[in-house]
Parts: structure tokens; sequence; C-alpha cells
């Protein structure tokens, strides 16, 4: 009767699906994804960071605090999702909160990771909001026209402080929940070979696509079937 118990409220308990957006960009980025998710059963969350008083003076550990936030108090089955800078945030989030499991997508390199980039410091605040829509074109290569046009006029400007804190690698703690890296071969941000090492250091699954952008996983053409994947993934290991 017990056992019986156990997985009738295993079977009932909800699941939600947090998913953190890279820098410039916003909850928006998981548009192709929520459906996916939605329809395999997860409530998903997918916010917007907001700024904490000025955006240049916003600090990663701000965002990390929001995220934190948005998770429903009581027992859940929860996924965090991050991208880009939403990979760190979702690892930090990680040491605080116990997911069921973590999905990287491209995440920005942790310190100590891989080999570091050459950067150059941003003073007060990224501006990115309103640029050329070639930029966004060129960031873009892997996503149909619809998806650049949405995106251009949705890319935000970021704290500079939040740049910098990611491009020097940030400290984290290896998470105890399973852990799946998506890891684009086309990436001109975060160098593919950076996240293999995070895998390696994670003991995470990779699943790897060779012809994909920074953002192709989430923004590209096939971005909904990298979600079915990442789907079978999570009831593979659950």
């Amino acid at each position: 009767m017990t056992s019986l118990l156990v997985m009738t409220v295993a079977l009932f308990q909800p699941k939600i699906a947090v998913m953190i957006h890279g820098a410039g960009g916003g909850g928006w980025e998981y548009n192709k994804w929520r459906p996916v998710f939605e329809q395999a059963g997860y409530q998903v969350i997918a916010k917007d960071l907001l700024p904490e008083g000025d955006l240049s003076t916003t600090t990663l550990s701000d965002y990390v605090a929001q995220a934190r936030a948005w998770l429903p108090s009581g027992d859940h089955e929860v996924v965090i999702i991050g991208a880009s800078m939403g990979g760190t945030i979702a690892l930090k989030l990680a040491e605080e909160v116990s997911p069921s499991a973590l999905i990287l997508i491209n995440p920005a390199t942790p310190r100590g990771i891989g080999k570091p980039k050459e950067f150059k410091a941003v003073e007060g605040v990224q501006k990115w909001a309103n640029g050329p829509i070639e930029d966004s074109r060129v960031a873009m290569p892997d996503s149909d026209e619809e998806t650049i046009q949405f995106a251009h006029k949705h890319w935000r400007d970021e704290s500079g402080l939040v740049l910098n804190e990611l491009r020097k690698g940030v400290e984290i703690t290896r998470p105890k929940c399973r852990s799946l890296i998506i890891i684009s071969g086309k990436d001109t941000d975060v160098p593919p070979e950076n996240s293999r090492a995070l895998a390696e250091y994670l003991g995470a699954h990779t699943l790897i696509l060779k012809a994909a952008s920074h953002v192709g996983p989430i923004l590209g053409k096939s971005s909904e079937a990298v979600a079915r994947k990442s789907i079978a993934w999570l009831k593979k290991i659950h």
C-alpha cells in the first residue's frame, strides 16, 4: 500500500520546466520549445530577466535571485534549462535548489573550464536593442526570416557587469542532478570545445548539433526537433 501511494504521488507530482534565456534576450527565446514541453506535461516558466534598478549596475547574482523567485513553492519535479548566460544562471541556481535535471544550451564557460577567450570589458551597458537587422542575420544563420525579424525586434541591451562576469568565468559547484549539454558545432560565441570540457567536468550527457549556431538550438529551424530530443532524454533518465 505504501509503495502504491509513493508511485501515485510521483505520478501526479507537477512537472516544471524553468527556461532561462541568454544575454540580451528574453523568455521569448523559448517560444519554439514551450509547446513541446507543454505537450509533454510540463508547466513552462520562461520569463524575462529584468534590471535591478539600473541596468548598468545589475549583476549576475541579481539574475540568479530572480530565477530563484520564479520557482513555485511545494514539491515539484523541476527541470532547469539555460541557454548561454542562462546556462550559467542554471548552474548557480542548482547550487541553491535541487532540480531533477539540468539542460544547458551552449552555456557560458565557467571559470577553470576549457580555454578562456580574450575579451574587452564592457563599460556600463552593452547596446544591442534596435541594432542593424543584418547583425541578427549573421548571428542566426540557421533561423528562418520570420524568427530573425522577431528576434531583431526583441533583442535588448545588457548589463556590462553581467557580461564581464560571464567572460571572466564564474565559479560553479558540480550539480548533483543529471545534466545534458547541447553543443552547437558552429558556435562562434562559446567554443564547442569548452562546452565539451564542461560536459566532461560535470559528467554530463551531450547532444551535438554539428551545423547549429550559438542560438540555433532554440531559435533555429530545427529547434522543435531539439526540444523533442531533450524531452526524450528526460524520459530516459527518469
